[in-house]
């Protein structure tokens, strides 16, 4: 199935190259920067770890693992029109009902400007109105088959090194980090604690430790200077994929992305 959430920077486009390193006998699916969880989706694992720096998303997804009917009843209830859609984001989500909660993340990520999730200095949500258009707010059918799906799942808020460095022989690891270059994102949209190179260092060390352990992995991101070290460590492919470069349909353009990883050649064998 797609993901229920629209999220920038999303793979989505790379699923059908990206699924292609999944294979049915890995033990575990993990993924560290989850976002939509398109992949997660997409190839439907037996039993995942779903994480995020984002805990407003993770609180989304967690509900509606337990109770998308409810989450359901709720968006049912709230107007799309621009005026609402700026009343529904000045609410706190520290008020609100577990399962309002839900509801205000996915309302504001279906009507938002072009998906994106950015918060300022004090943490609240501030992208501004963007879909005066939307036919479709949810779909009910859709947040079930999710809960579904979910249910497979544990669901953590928390840095990626973490959940990375927990991982052991038989897991498969999809990492689609923020992109990084210097002090500053390629994509200004998200929290306000900032993916730096600083965290790409990390990550090479994490997945360091990680591959000794045995532990596969497939990464996605820009191609950047940046990621020199993951291309001299690990297997590379380039593939391209349309972008929204400047936040406006107008200015998508296709940029190549770089897939890293050290599946090539796997027996198998060993992740039973």
């Amino acid at each position: 199935m797609k993901p229920f959430l629209r999220w920038a920077g999303s793979k989505v486009q790379l699923i059908p190259t990206i699924k292609t390193y999944w294979q049915p006998q890995f033990k575990r699916y993990v993924e560290p920067f989850c976002g939509s969880a398109a992949l997660f989706f997409s190839v439907q694992p037996q039993w995942a770890v779903l994480s995020d720096l984002n805990s407003e998303l993770i609180c989304t997804l967690a509900q509606i693992q337990i109770a998308p009917d409810i989450v359901s009843e709720v968006l049912s209830r709230m107007p799309t029109d621009e005026r609402s859609y700026y009343r529904v984001r000045a609410q706190d989500p520290a008020h609100l009902s577990p399962n309002e909660r839900a509801a205000q993340f996915i309302y504001l990520n279906a009507l938002c400007f072009n998906g994106l999730y950015r918060t300022n200095g004090e943490g609240r949500f501030n992208v501004p109105y963007g879909s005066k258009k939307k036919s479709k707010l949810f779909d009910a059918l859709e947040l079930r088959e999710a809960s579904r799906l979910l249910n497979n799942a544990l669901l953590e808020a928390s840095d990626f090194q973490s959940i990375v460095d927990r991982t052991t022989l038989g897991d498969f690891i999809y990492l689609d980090p923020p992109y990084a270059t210097g002090s500053k994102r390629i994509f200004n949209a998200y929290g306000k604690d900032l993916f730096t190179t600083k965290d790409l260092i990390r990550l090479t060390a994490a997945l360091d430790r990680a591959d000794n352990r045995g532990v596969r992995f497939v990464l996605s991101y820009a191609d950047v200077p940046e990621i020199h070290d993951f291309k001299k460590k690990w297997t590379t492919c380039t593939v391209q994929a349309r972008r929204n470069i400047s936040g406006f349909t107008g200015s998508r353009r296709k940029v190549n992305e770089i897939i890293v990883t050290n599946c090539k050649g796997i027996d198998m064998s060993e992740s039973t």
